[in-house]
């Protein structure tokens, strides 16, 4: 059974930058969203003002949202975890999918 689900990549650099780094890699199977205004990373509590010369730069992280709008499940990277474990990311994208039915 395939979930209905919808997959987007939100990034702080522009649009421009998304579309280049979307076409060296040969197209991408989801959608790339400019937050340049950084309106998603303070909304989802993820902005960085630490590293000098990056204000605003986002928290590596994953959410997934529920067809409410409800924050169903979250991934922050961590030290000891810089990557997410995919399986779980999609293994809990299909619960949540399959809740909401």
């Amino acid at each position: 059974m395939e979930a209905d689900l919808g997959l987007y990549a939100v990034s702080v650099d522009s649009v421009f930058s998304h579309k280049a780094f979307a076409e060296e890699l040969g197209g991408l199977p989801f959608e790339m969203l400019a937050d340049f205004e950084r309106k998603m990373v303070d909304a989802y509590g993820v902005r960085r003002d630490d590293v000098p010369g990056y204000s605003g730069m986002p928290r590596r992280s994953v959410f997934i949202v529920d067809r409410k709008g409800v924050v169903r499940w979250t991934w922050l990277r961590t030290q000891e975890q810089p990557l997410p474990d995919y399986d779980e990311v999609i293994a809990e994208a299909k619960k949540v999918a399959a809740e909401t039915d």
